[in-house]
Order: C-alpha cells, then structure tokens, then sequence
C-alpha cells in the first residue's frame, strides 16, 4: 500500500459509512492526517506512517443521532467488516468499533454527549514511499542509486520508441509498455520495449518503413541494413542508432507481404542491445 491506495480506501470508507443516511450529512474534516507508526501490531518497522481520516456528521437533528450510529453501524456491517465493539444505545455515549476486510482498516463511529457525530478511519502502517512499478524489473532497487538507474533507462527507451513512432504514418501503434530488465549477477539493467506498427495493408507499411527509415537517416540516425541473414530473408529490416545518445537503439522489420511494422526498442549501457545479440551483429 501506498499513500494513495491508503487515501482512496479511507475515503471509500467513510462514503461506504454514510450510504443512505438522511437527512445527507454535510462532512467536516478534523483531526486527521499521516503520523508515525507507533508500536506497530503487525510486528513491522516502526518507520512506517499511518493515515488517519475524521470527519464530523454535520446537519442531523439530535434526536436522530442513535438512528444515524444505527445506520453507519449497519453498513459496515453489511459491507462484511469486522466488528471489534459494538454500539451500546443505552449510554450516553455511544461507539462502535470495526475493521476492514481485507485492508485492516480501524473504523469507528461516535456520538457525544451532545449528539454530535463522527467517523473515522485509519489505515495499518505502510512506507510512505510510491511503489516501486513492476516495469522497473525485479527485484526490487536496493538503493536510490539503483532506483534512478532503472528510470534513465525507463525514460530513455521511451524516448526511442516515440522518435520512431513520430517518424512513422499511415498506421497505428499497439500499446505494449516498456520494461526494465535486471541482469541478477550485477544488478544493472538495460530497457527494452517491442510494439507494432499496423498499416492498412502491405503497400501502406512498405512507404511507412521506407520513409521511416529516410527520416531517421535525415534526423542523425545511424541507419543501415542488418548482417544476419535470417533477417534479410525475411524481409525488410533496418538496425537505428539515436545520433545523441549510443546507448540507445531499435531494430525494426517488416516481413514481405505483411501489414505489421515490428520495433524493438532498447537502452543499455553497451552496444549492441540485448535483441540484437547471437544474431551475428
């Protein structure tokens, strides 16, 4: 969980409280917001946050504030979570207590002695850190170093693929992602992102990866034909370097007769990238 997984489920729970209340209560926020987690119960770090969300009930009559507990009690129940304590209509003060499932959100309903009404919610403890994307490779980045390496490359085979995409028309492109992809024995990386370039027919993607082909010779582009002579019988084929960056690259092809235009994409430290290898090149 992150901050705003943390967020969404206690603002989803706080709506989920007050679901067919009437009259509509107005929500005034009070007392909330992201501490430290202090003696955490699941036995995990202490250098963890935790989100707390409190809001009063504003605009119930005194008189209905019980039914009001009744009914924000009832829905949480309904929803399936947890009850820790429930409500005593008798006292004075009136509470009850729950936990989310499966989130292990604490929950709570009251109502003062002066009929005043509140919810609240608190998330477990988390890191209060975005999470690390499963496109930045796996495992996890162990320092920030790591971290900021895998986003170079992550911005820089971005960057490949949409000099190419820009220099391609007539189609469309699918919407694979890129991905970062760790060498175990080192811990570096190196971005590679495969995608397809769809034209009409086979005439339309012939002119699309002549004049691709043209226009990134013309930008700087180291262009040429590739070696492997798998790939010469299977069609068209250039090999592209960026003129600004030799870290960065792509094969592209496009099989005699075929409507589909392939790029592979890549940016590493070392030339040639990975696709390329084992192929002569």
């Amino acid at each position: 969980m992150d901050m705003n997984q943390a967020e969404r489920t206690a603002e989803s729970l706080i709506r989920e409280a007050i679901r067919g209340v009437s009259p509509e209560p107005t929500l005034e926020s009070f007392g909330g917001g992201v501490k430290s987690c202090q003696e955490p119960s699941d036995g995990g770090s202490e250098g963890r946050v935790t989100l707390t969300r409190n809001y009063w009930l504003k605009g119930i009559p005194r008189e209905e504030a019980k039914d009001v507990v009744r009914k924000v009690f009832g829905n949480w129940k309904e929803a399936g979570h947890v009850v820790d304590a429930a409500p005593d209509y008798e006292r004075r003060v009136v509470a009850a207590n729950l936990r989310s499932k499966p989130d292990d959100f604490l929950m709570q309903v009251a109502m003062g002695l002066g009929g005043q009404l509140s919810v609240g919610v608190t998330s477990p403890c988390f890191w209060d850190k975005e999470p690390v994307s499963s496109s930045l490779g796996y495992p996890a980045p162990r320092t920030d170093a790591e971290l900021q390496e895998r986003q170079e490359a992550m911005s820089g085979v971005r960057s490949v693929s949409s000099q190419i995409l820009d220099s391609l028309s007539g189609g469309r492109p699918s919407s694979e992602e890129p991905s970062v992809l760790v060498r175990l024995q080192d811990g570096s990386c190196y971005a590679d992102h495969q995608w397809t370039y769809t034209c009409e027919d086979a005439p339309s993607a012939e002119r699309a990866f002549r004049d691709m082909a043209r226009l990134l010779g013309e930008r700087g582009w180291q262009v040429r034909e590739p070696i492997a002579e798998e790939a010469a019988q299977e069609g068209d084929a250039v090999v592209a370097r960026t003129p600004d960056d030799h870290e960065a690259g792509a094969g592209v092809t496009r099989n005699r007769g075929d409507a589909v235009i392939r790029v592979s994409a890549a940016w590493e430290r070392e030339w040639p990238p990975p696709y390329m290898r084992g192929n002569g090149q």
